[in-house]
């Protein structure tokens, strides 16, 4: 089945873009760019199931893209990405439109962007599904986790983009982002909202999304500067399963990442803190941070080495408040050190490995609530392999 999850559509405004500044498009549908990638991995952990079954092993670890796009003119281009992925009860195979648009830039200092976008968060996530850019399995889950991708990584609207004086780099957009309730992240969300009472009928959208982008690449070759900001507002209702009726209305939902990415030769260096804020304080407020290296053996080999701390609330990082409740304090934290190797065979295979000894599950609490058990073993680990063959 093929679905497009949007909430809604700029559709018409793409089509009066291509109309105005190109000719026919029937007559330009020469030359497209087609890519794409088919990754296959496993997973093993013990103690904790991490997004999937993996306490026994499990290759319910899969991604398939296919992107293609066309330039109609020097300033102009459209593109699209199809996508589906396997993790768990995550997608399950369904073929979604991941990304849509139409990027306009008859300037180096001002592009327009508008369609389905992925959204400037950070370092990662707009190249997030582009397996062979990074050494590691996962993008830094402790800034981009696996359990809210469909609802972060694009949204329906327009964007203006560019390069200024001063080696900056900026984006800055409004839309809406497309709540899927069934994505973990979502449900999550929806069972805090319940109570964590049984729940039927959930409806959640986004009222409002503006947000923007900075980068300065610095004098200091190799060094650049980020930071990112995003505020949302969501309105929705769910009904309990005694009937009781929930209105959902939070506003001022708001996303702080603040990042360091620096290159040296071989090595690689890259860090990353973020925080999410809430008006009033509604609900929990994560926050999380790692470091991150990489050095490049070869021209096949690639080993990375990290270390990720991601908190369900930034205010109760120890987990004291929860403690109080009768919940073991390592439900407040997710402590993740992990060490890995990337081999490229040939310029179209790329296989990965990696192992991870963490500390609390305070992202498994806040992400991945079905998942959750063993509340009392806060020690645990994993091992990834993973093999991606794009072209």
């Amino acid at each position: 089945m093929l679905r497009q999850k949007t909430g809604y559509s700029y559709r018409y405004g793409l089509l009066l873009m291509i109309l105005v500044v190109c000719k026919p498009v029937w007559a330009q549908l020469r030359d497209l760019e087609v890519h794409g990638f088919i990754s296959q991995g496993y997973l093993d952990s013990s103690e904790h199931d991490y997004w999937a079954p993996t306490q026994d092993g499990t290759f319910e670890f899969s991604e398939v893209g296919l992107n293609i796009s066309k330039s109609l003119r020097d300033d102009l281009r459209l593109g699209m990405q199809f996508f589906a992925r396997d993790l768990g009860d995550i997608g399950n195979h369904e073929v979604v439109i991941d990304w849509a648009l139409g990027d306009y830039r008859p300037r180096d200092e001002l592009g327009i962007r508008v369609g389905r976008i992925k959204q400037p968060i950070g370092l990662y996530n707009q190249e997030r599904d582009v397996d062979f850019l990074r050494s590691t399995i996962w993008v830094p889950q402790s800034v981009y986790p696996d359990g809210n991708r469909d609802i972060v990584l694009a949204y329906d609207g327009f964007s203006i983009y560019g390069h200024l004086p001063g080696d900056l780099d900026y984006e800055l957009y409004t839309g809406s982002l497309n709540m899927d309730e069934e994505s973990p992240g979502t449900e999550s969300l929806l069972m805090s909202l319940a109570g964590f009472l049984p729940y039927v009928d959930p409806s959640l959208k986004s009222d409002k999304l503006f947000g923007g982008f900075l980068k300065w690449n610095t004098p200091l070759d190799g060094l650049s500067l980020g930071g990112t900001f995003y505020e949302l507002d969501m309105s929705g209702s769910l009904t309990l399963f005694d009937g009781t009726p929930v209105l959902i209305d939070l506003d001022g939902i708001s996303l702080v990442v603040w990042s360091l990415d620096y290159q040296a030769e071989n090595w690689s260096f890259t860090g990353e803190w973020s925080a999410y804020s809430v008006q009033d304080n509604v609900l929990s407020e994560p926050a999380g941070w790692y470091v991150q290296a990489t050095y490049r053996i070869n021209d096949r080999v690639e080993l990375n080495a990290g270390y990720n701390e991601f908190f369900g609330n930034k205010n109760d990082k120890d987990g004291e408040l929860i403690a109080l409740l009768g919940v073991p304090n390592h439900l407040a934290w997710q402590k993740d050190t992990g060490i890995g190797a990337r081999i490229d065979l040939g310029t179209s295979w790329t296989v990965k490995l990696e192992w991870h000894e963490i500390d609390g599950i305070g992202l498994i609490a806040a992400f991945d609530i079905p998942n959750l058990d063993n509340l009392l073993e806060p020690d645990w680990n994993y091992f990834g392999a993973k093999a991606t063959f794009h072209f």
